[in-house]
């Protein structure tokens, strides 16, 4: 071991890996507690794969927009067996501030999707949750994250775990904890809860046949399952059922939350891409194994199936059944079927239009509604709620944790209707506090049941939506950063932006800029403060390129990826009476000038990176 510490110690002399790094190795190498990777850390060093080790030990995996979630192996910026111990540890210690006995005795319940590693990382939580004290609940085999929202509610536990890295790929896992009231952890507790992560030094277990004998380990299934189903059944908005479509979970757990709610619900049309029907981690049916259903490939084989059988509208889920990708099938140019996927924008302003639409046909519109969105999400779900007179709450920073948010902290004069974010999240009713795809899914099948009937598509929907509100087109490309360097550089990127911001975007002026770190709008040319931003501060820049804030650029570095994200949106008035041909030259020229304007804010990044 002395050799491979001197060697260790070269190479931080030599600047091949840096102090925190050295320290965290250090650590790991020596702690008694880490002696199950010493074998695996020894190798790399004498292989002097340094860069490798710097990446995986020069910090620690923070809580991000959804979490703890990252690549797994070996080092404290790894998930692995330890780091998941030591945030249960963590959340343990943080339960216990609460009131020690009570607390404890309320517990902890615990949900997994179907990735490799999660059953063993969900047992390594509940083994240490149950060896503080804490009764825990587990799900006997995978479920969705938003069920897990609703078990806490229901069980009215003190908080919840989801071992899931969501849309992920399989090399990934994470750890998401969730609060009283189902809601992601917000602040102060996810602050608070990694401070005890990262006081801890040792892990208290118990064996969990030993947990389960004194009651501090109970398994759960159907008493929840049932309910939640019932539940998401009841929000039903019409008994129009005629609609032929078909679903995949894409080897993930939406076949435990989605598919038994679309049949309860009464859709006997259903059909399944029964190769992604297994619980398999490897998520091996899927286009290059990654279970987006963002992405246009992670469709393809449910597109394919819809065009063997002529359906009318096809779902896909993630791992863990929170986001749910929409296609449906509209006539060309030259009247001919196809099948196109929605983006996550459309499938909210759709949505949002017709639960509204509904619920005022039924009188059940109530007065004081509110409709919430990310910032990053289409301004065409605002438009549409005030045209019905909604309230909205639409300066949110990324993440369904901060809709959640909202929703605890109603007025009991205000309700909550509909919350979207652009990244296929989408929530209607409180009994859960997370994006939930089952909900969504009953929603879009009812919506395309009822257009359908009316000789519609979604598309022809949206169009409608267009015509009466504007244009409405945003765009999102991803830069992926990887390790301690791409961290460095997206640090660099962001600072420099603040300091020394573009003052054009293309042909475009940049009006403002809209810096959430410390909630302020500047003048690029003067830096000077024009007006105060409410809401919580993150590390976010809108580059504001129209008065009325339609058309905009936003960067942000990604909370639980490697990657730095760049959000367009622009808005272009309709003619009334403009005919088709004229629109759809009108949503290509729009849809380029966007374009134009996000790659230029990121070639200004880049030279500032």
């Amino acid at each position: 071991m002395q050799n491979i510490l001197d060697k260790l110690s070269q190479a931080r002399a030599s600047g091949k890996i840096s102090e925190t790094a050295y320290a965290n190795i250090y650590k790991w190498l020596t702690g008694k507690e880490y002696q199950e990777y010493w074998e695996a850390i020894s190798s790399q060093i004498e292989g002097e794969r340094f860069k490798e080790l710097e990446d995986t030990f020069y910090t620690i995996i923070p809580f991000g927009t959804g979490g703890r979630r990252g690549t797994c192996g070996v080092g404290p910026n790894r998930m692995n067996a330890r780091t998941i111990g030591e945030s249960a540890q963590g959340l343990a210690a943080y339960i216990e501030k609460f009131g020690a006995e009570e607390a404890k005795a309320r517990g902890v319940v615990i949900a997994y999707d179907t990735r490799l590693t999660s059953p063993a990382f969900a047992n390594v939580a509940a083994s240490v949750l149950t060896g503080n004290g804490v009764k825990t609940y587990i799900f006997s085999s995978f479920r969705s994250t938003p069920e897990l929202s609703f078990a806490v509610r229901e069980l009215k536990t003190m908080a919840g775990i989801v071992i899931s890295a969501s849309h992920n790929p399989p090399s990934d896992n994470g750890f998401k904890v969730y609060w009283e009231d189902g809601g992601q952890i917000v602040a102060p507790h996810d602050v608070a809860i990694i401070q005890e992560v990262n006081a801890v030094t040792m892990l208290k277990t118990m064996d969990l046949g030993e947990a389960e004998k004194q009651g501090l380990l109970k398994k759960i299934d159907r008493e929840i399952d049932e309910p939640y189903v019932q539940a998401v059944v009841k929000m039903s908005l019409t008994h129009n059922r005629n609609v032929k479509i078909i679903y995949s979970p894409l080897h993930g757990t939406g076949q435990t939350s989605i598919l038994p709610v679309l049949q309860a619900a009464g859709f006997t049309q259903l059909y399944l891409v029964e190769e992604q029907m297994s619980a398999d981690g490897n998520f091996p049916n899927v286009a290059a194994n990654f279970p987006n259903p963002e992405l246009p490939a992670a469709s393809e084989r449910a597109m394919a199936v819809a065009r063997e059988i002529d359906a009318d509208l096809g779902l896909t889920s993630d791992p863990d059944a929170d986001r749910l990708g929409v296609f449906c099938k509209h006539a060309n140019a030259d009247g001919k079927a196809d099948w196109v996927l929605l983006n996550g924008n459309q499938v909210g302003a759709l949505l949002t239009d017709f639960i509204l639409s509904k619920l005022q046909e039924l009188g059940r519109l109530p007065q004081q509604g509110v409709v919430v969105k990310t910032l990053v999400t289409t301004d065409l779900v605002s438009r549409i709620a005030k045209s019905f007179g909604m309230a909205t709450v639409s300066n949110l920073l990324v993440g369904f944790k901060y809709i959640a948010e909202v929703i605890r902290n109603l007025p009991s004069n205000q309700e909550f209707i509909f919350g979207a974010e652009e990244s296929l999240g989408y929530l209607r009713g409180t009994f859960v506090r997370d994006k939930d795809a089952a909900i969504a899914a009953i929603t879009v099948a009812e919506m395309a049941a009822e257009l359908k009937a009316e000789g519609e598509s979604l598309i022809d929907h949206l169009h409608k939506l267009y015509r009466k509100h504007g244009y409405f087109a945003e765009l999102l490309k991803n830069m992926y950063v990887p390790g301690a360097e791409g961290t460095a550089r997206v640090k660099k990127m962001m600072k420099v932006l603040r300091e020394q911001p573009p003052l054009k975007l293309g042909d475009k002026r940049v009006i403002e800029v809209v810096d959430r770190q410390v909630g302020v709008a500047i003048a690029p040319e003067t830096g000077k403060v024009i007006r105060q931003v409410e809401g919580i501060k993150g590390n976010v820049l809108i580059f504001v390129l129209s008065d009325d804030q339609h058309t905009r650029v936003t960067i942000r570095p990604s909370g639980t990826e490697p990657k730095i994200k760049y959000y367009g949106a622009i808005r272009k008035d309709i003619p009334v009476g403009m005919m088709d041909e004229e629109f759809f030259q009108l949503k290509i020229e729009t849809d380029a000038r966007l374009e134009s304007y996000v790659n230029n804010l990121i070639a200004e990044a880049e030279k500032r990176g």
